[in-house]
């Protein structure tokens, strides 16, 4: 790709450049061309991605869940997960299925079973490894399971103390961006869990 570039770049700078320079002129051009290219390659290259960030939590019924009740869970999830990684909190988003529902980007075949599954979209992801260290570790897992129990308290819809018994954490792909889970997926068409 950057051998595409540098030749589409060269070819343009040959294009406009009066047929008057000197060599060495042409020369200092070409360096500084390159020079700029190498300086965007780098940058692309350390621009951060998306990653999706799943947690799959048991002794929650999800089925009796409101629509309101869910959409403050994601809030509150996503609170918890942008406190802990430091990140700015338009920078990441989260939402809460059933357990079995069936992302594009971590499918439920193959998956342990779960009550509900809290998919969370994190922008400026710069590493899904370390992340994913992150999401498996107690210290966000315990900030995450406190925000479930206050967020869920009065609801009458926990189990005992909910528990995080898997992480997920994945690069966004543009097939997963195809079909996001929020604006396709109504509440109503997600299949419930069933208890374990």
């Amino acid at each position: 790709r950057s051998t595409t570039a540098f030749a589409r770049a060269c070819s343009l700078l040959s294009a406009r450049l009066p047929s008057e320079l000197s060599p060495d002129n042409m020369v200092a051009m070409s360096a500084l061309a390159l020079r700029t290219l190498f300086v965007a390659a780098t940058v692309a290259g350390a621009v951060a991605q998306s990653c999706h960030a799943d947690l799959l939590v048991k002794g929650v019924n999800f089925a009796a869940l409101t629509a309101q009740s869910q959409q403050a869970v994601g809030q509150a999830v996503a609170q918890a997960i942008a406190q802990e990684t430091g990140m700015a909190a338009e920078d990441v988003m989260a939402k809460i299925f059933a357990g079995n529902y069936n992302a594009p980007w971590s499918p439920s075949a193959g998956r342990p079973p779960a009550d509900a599954f809290v998919a969370s979209l994190i922008n400026k992801c710069t590493s899904p490894e370390m992340m994913l260290g992150v999401f498996r570790g107690p210290q966000l897992q315990s900030k995450i399971v406190a925000a479930l129990e206050t967020t869920l308290a009065n609801l009458n819809v926990l189990s005992g103390t909910p528990t995080i018994i898997g992480a997920s954490v994945v690069p966004e792909t543009p097939a997963a961006t195809a079909s996001p889970p929020a604006a396709v997926v109504p509440a109503a068409a997600v299949p419930a869990a069933t208890p374990a």
